[in-house]
């Protein structure tokens, strides 16, 4: 089974003393370590959500569109 790390909390491998990855890791489905783990939800058989990209904001906006669009000032047509 593949175990994902729970927000807010560190599991460890036992072996290595690693904490788990937001990737997650393949363990045993038979592992009663990983089973205690899941059970006292330590660990998820669930991948976390993809962060969902932030927008720029309407002040970035406005400034991009000056920097692109620079006004016209005075001299002779």
């Amino acid at each position: 089974m593949k175990i994902y790390p729970v927000a807010g909390r560190i599991a460890r491998d036992p072996l290595t003393f690693e904490p788990v990855p937001t990737t997650g890791k393949t363990v045993s489905d038979y592992d009663s370590f990983w089973l205690r783990r899941l059970s006292a939800g330590d660990v998820t058989k669930t991948a976390p959500a993809a962060p969902v990209a932030a927008s720029p904001s309407s002040d970035d906006t406005a400034a991009t569109e000056q920097a692109s669009h620079p006004a016209v000032t005075g001299g002779a047509a």
